[in-house]
């Protein structure tokens, strides 16, 4: 989106795995140009933090591709000091790794500091 065009990432990270790819599709490049005003990066540790608090709020644990939306609502709350505003986050996904639920306690803690 960035770019503006189709691009292919040298790299592509796997701890969102449900997001992870290294080149969009055209038909999916062509809807966001139609449908996205702005976008917005968050990190892992960023990741961890959103699904801790997903957690904290509802006793149900999501996978960090499921916890995008909730991470990106609070860079954008950080970035622009929106107050007062409605801001709808959908969490789909709940399909983590039991064995990295250690490393996400960890991320969210040390983000916390």
């Amino acid at each position: 989106m960035i770019a503006g065009e189709r691009v292919t990432l040298p790299e592509v990270g796997t701890f969102a795995d449900g997001v992870a790819v290294a080149q969009i599709g055209a038909h999916g490049l062509d809807i966001c140009r139609f449908c996205v005003d702005e976008v917005m990066t968050v990190s892992n540790d960023q990741l961890c933090a959103a699904i801790k608090d997903i957690y904290d709020d509802t006793r149900s644990i999501t996978e960090p591709s499921g916890a995008l939306a909730v991470a990106g609502i609070k860079q954008y709350v950080a970035n622009t000091g929106a107050r007062g505003e409605t801001l709808v986050a959908i969490d789909s996904g709940a399909n983590i790794n039991f064995d990295s639920l250690g490393h996400v306690a960890e991320r969210a803690a040390a983000g916390a500091l």
